[in-house]
């Protein structure tokens, strides 16, 4: 297609979303996370969204550009040639169903400052994984994983912050108190 505006402009956004979507890998390495539970998954979404247009609007070619958005984005071809090759059947079902698996966010407030975040993968894991979730600046929050680890589904959940260096949680016959920072 010949359209070289376009193209610029959707190189110039794929760019913008593959900068914030390092920024968002770099912080979840390090327990952090932009405010909000999908902001990390719309910002992943729209830098592989622009790179599959770029993909398709762009005409084959052996330039580095091309080779780059074919790595990425012609994965779910790869995907389709492991489920017709017999040994890699297995491994390719997995991967997909990683891939395609979806989570489930809930958040329950403590304070202005701090809240507690279930997920739940119902594919990998049928119990959910409690986190505490702290404010931290301004476009940003800490979340520490695994601060309570029932091995049940969520039936009843009492919180009561404690001062202002604990929180205790009651989660269903669980009755924990963790310190806040």
């Amino acid at each position: 297609m010949k359209a070289p505006e376009i193209q610029a402009l959707l190189w110039y956004l794929h760019l913008v979303f593959g900068c914030l979507a390092l920024l968002c890998v770099l912080l979840m390495l390090n327990d952090y996370g932009f405010k909000g539970t999908q902001t990390e998954r719309v910002f992943f979404t729209l830098y592989a969204g622009t790179g599959m247009l770029i993909y398709g609007l762009t005409k084959p070619d052996n330039d580095a550009r091309y080779a780059y958005l074919t790595g990425f984005f012609g994965f779910p071809f790869v995907l389709l040639i492991g489920l017709l090759l017999p040994p890699l059947r297995t491994l390719t079902l997995v991967a997909a169903i990683t891939l395609l698996s979806d989570s489930e966010f809930q958040r329950y407030t403590i304070d202005d400052d701090y809240a507690l975040q279930t997920k739940t993968t119902g594919i990998l894991s049928s119990y959910p994984v409690y986190s505490l979730v702290e404010d931290k600046y301004l476009f940003f929050e800490k979340i520490v994983p695994d601060v309570v680890k029932p091995k049940a589904a969520l039936h009843s959940l009492k919180m009561v912050k404690k001062g202002e260096d604990s929180l205790r949680i009651q989660v269903n016959n669980i009755d924990t108190v963790i310190a806040i920072y």
